[in-house]
């Protein structure tokens, strides 16, 4: 009953509800080329609004005529607290399928990425074994993202248990296992996977994580901040993906 509710000038009662439902519209579809959209606040007989100052102000935004709610591929539906991502059936036929996905990553482990320091072969685990942190799992630093096998060396404190020096280049940042991102229908396009966001460490190809690190995800009350699409953590700053580094074997 605390909800925003109006007559309309035709007699129609309309209303938000008590925390809002936004949706965002990709700007190009959900392709390589996809830039992000302006949120907007859909009204309970689905018109367009601006934006509340916050998500459950009692004063509602302003009517926005020439904008639709009807989902397009790779529209997003905020429901405070919860995102989806609306795919149509054509863009998921577009879409990188799990098999092209294994099958990356079949080609990375075939190249033989190796530590640049212990020297051994690292490998990416299968998809069903990517919550499993293996020996052979490639680690990466990613303030500058060299890739290596896991070691226990280059703490530069002990307040803070995450930030490593790399022994390649000196430059200190988080130091994680890096995880194939597995979930098809979050990648814009079909590239190798190349770039690992930061500080969660999931790895997707060039143009998904770049997608992703610019799409301001609804945070709370009127908070926005990026997220990495396959575990929601929340991007870390300006550099929120980073260009991983592989070295090939020595032989």
């Amino acid at each position: 009953e605390k909800a925003a509710k109006w007559k309309n000038p035709d007699g129609h009662m309309d209303g938000l509800t008590t925390n809002g439902v936004l949706v965002m519209h990709p700007k190009g579809g959900f392709t390589e080329e996809s830039k992000p959209g302006v949120w907007r606040e859909i009204s309970v007989c689905g018109d367009v609004y601006t934006l509340r100052e916050t998500r459950s102000a009692q004063q509602r935004g302003k009517l926005v005529e020439n904008e639709t709610n009807v989902l397009q591929d790779g529209s997003l539906i905020d429901l405070c607290g919860a995102t989806l991502l609306w795919r149509t059936a054509d863009g998921l036929f577009h879409t990188p399928t799990q098999k092209h996905i294994e099958a990356l990553r079949q080609e990375i482990n075939a190249a033989r990425p190796q530590c640049p320091v212990g020297l051994n072969t690292l490998a990416f685990p299968s998809i069903n074994r990517k919550d499993v942190v293996e020996e052979k799992q490639p680690w990466a630093y990613l303030s500058c993202g060299h890739v290596h096998g896991y070691h226990n060396w280059g703490h530069r404190s002990d307040t803070e248990a995450n930030e490593r020096e790399c022994p390649m280049c000196r430059t200190v940042g988080p130091y994680v296992p890096l995880r194939l991102g597995c979930e098809a229908g979050f990648y814009v396009d079909a590239g190798p996977p190349t770039h690992a966001f930061t500080p969660c460490g999931h790895v997707c190809s060039e143009k998904s994580a770049k997608y992703w690190s610019q799409i301001p995800l609804p945070h709370g009350t009127h908070a926005f901040h990026a997220a990495c699409p396959f575990c929601a953590a929340q991007l870390a700053g300006e550099h929120n993906c980073v260009k991983l580094i592989f070295q090939g074997p020595v032989d």
